[in-house]
């Protein structure tokens, strides 16, 4: 079995196949569709990770492949959301920035693992559970409820945590002691 071939990427790769479904449930305001294809794709990023730990099948590319995959579907869903202006329209872009500087500051892009920052872990959960809860209060029908305020200010506090553990990210980096040549 190659490093591809793994159970853990298998449901890695469930996940990116449920992205279209998830977007168009969204676009077209099929709430239950919404709701059960997000349940489902965080069951995969659960057990993904679970069963590379325990079967010792984590890699690099499973990694890269995992953190990727979720990145486009947390952007990809807030994108949607930002469309029917339900939170911030500039959240998924920079969710997408900061996955590429996070990328890039690992260099994964050498094979090496991703290095992750508290803020960004926070984030990326944080990205998860507004997709969620937007689309159960959608689900519930509790639009222009009190609730979508909040939502609204929750995008925007992600929008500038995002920005803070990008700028922590750039500093880290910045003040990384440089190997001479």
């Amino acid at each position: 079995m190659n490093k591809w071939q793994t159970i853990p990427n298998y449901l890695t790769l469930a996940r990116l196949f449920l992205i279209a479904p998830t977007a168009f449930a969204i676009m077209n305001q099929m709430w239950l569709l919404g709701s059960f294809v997000f349940l489902s794709a965080v069951a995969t990023d659960v057990l993904d990770g679970y069963l590379a730990r325990k079967l010792h099948q984590s890699s690099a590319f499973g990694g890269i492949f995992d953190h990727s995959t979720d990145a486009l579907f947390v952007s990809t869903g807030l994108a949607c959301f930002a469309l029917l202006d339900l939170i911030v329209g500039l959240l998924p872009v920079l969710v997408v920035l900061s996955f590429i500087q996070y990328v890039m500051d690992s260099k994964a892009l050498a094979g090496q693992a991703l290095v992750a920052s508290h803020i960004g872990r926070a984030n990326g959960i944080c990205y998860f559970v507004l997709l969620g809860t937007t689309l159960g209060l959608q689900h519930a029908g509790l639009t222009g409820s009190p609730f979508t305020p909040a939502v609204w200010a929750i995008s925007w506090i992600l929008c500038i945590s995002t920005i803070i553990s990008m700028i922590d990210r750039a500093i880290a980096l910045w003040r990384k002691p440089r190997k001479a040549n």
